[in-house]
């Protein structure tokens, strides 16, 4: 499992420096899967793999009739050059990562049982400062993001998880800015990050504790796969 998830990688990175090249400029369709499989000699399994690692990173799309293409990005700014990352916090953040995918969906599931009128009014709001933070292609947006979040963990009522949250708060901040940064410029992806928010929050206000733990797990999967690029 571990050979196949590197190659994955391995395809993933070229593509994407393929990309950031010119060789596959904005609004390009990539090459079939069945091209890449003749291309890297491998089966479909890691060309399918690396496609979906691209797409959860925003770099690419898929359109009706078939095919990846490349999305346009404002700024021209090379995804590559966008992030570093020392190796110390590539470990802190897959260890981040892996408390996230343990505590966060079940905070959603009680915030869904327990919040209050109040509570689901400033997630509102919450929600609202990071459609106008992604709206602006030249902003993070990681306040707001972080504001969502630690609110979904208040509306929990369950004080050990709220203190647990607190305690991971200052490596929360600095995982999600390094996180966020290959965003910039990349305005579908950040609607569609926007979006994945508004599915938790739907959830929680609808009362559905199983859909928002869905929902939230949906989310950080998609955020950490996006990360596979780059570590």
């Amino acid at each position: 499992m571990a050979e196949k998830e590197k190659v994955s990688q391995t395809i993933s990175r070229e593509l994407l420096q393929r990309i950031e090249s010119g060789e596959f400029p904005p609004g390009s369709k990539l090459p079939t899967e069945m091209e890449l499989t003749a291309q890297f000699g491998v089966s479909r399994v890691p060309i399918r793999e690396a496609l979906s690692v691209l797409r959860a990173a925003g770099v690419i799309s898929s359109r009706q009739g078939g095919g990846s293409y490349v999305e346009e990005r404002s700024g021209g700014s090379a995804l590559l050059h966008q992030i570093r990352i020392e190796s110390d916090d590539v470990e802190a953040i897959k260890h981040l990562f892996e408390m996230r995918k343990i505590l966060e969906p079940e905070a959603a599931y009680l915030a869904a049982l327990r919040r209050t009128p109040e509570q689901l009014e400033m997630m509102n709001r919450a929600l609202q400062w990071l459609e106008s933070e992604s709206a602006d292609t030249g902003k993070l947006g990681s306040e707001a993001d972080i504001e969502f979040h630690r609110l979904i963990m208040l509306a929990t009522q369950n004080p050990i998880m709220i203190q647990m949250a607190e305690s991971l708060s200052a490596l929360y901040e600095r995982a999600l800015k390094i996180t966020l940064r290959p965003n910039l410029g990349l305005i579908e992806k950040r609607k569609a990050v926007h979006q994945e928010h508004r599915d938790i929050l739907s959830a929680i206000e609808r009362e559905e504790p199983e859909l928002a733990k869905i929902q939230c797990a949906i989310h950080l999967k998609n955020a950490e796969k996006k990360l596979s690029l780059y570590f």
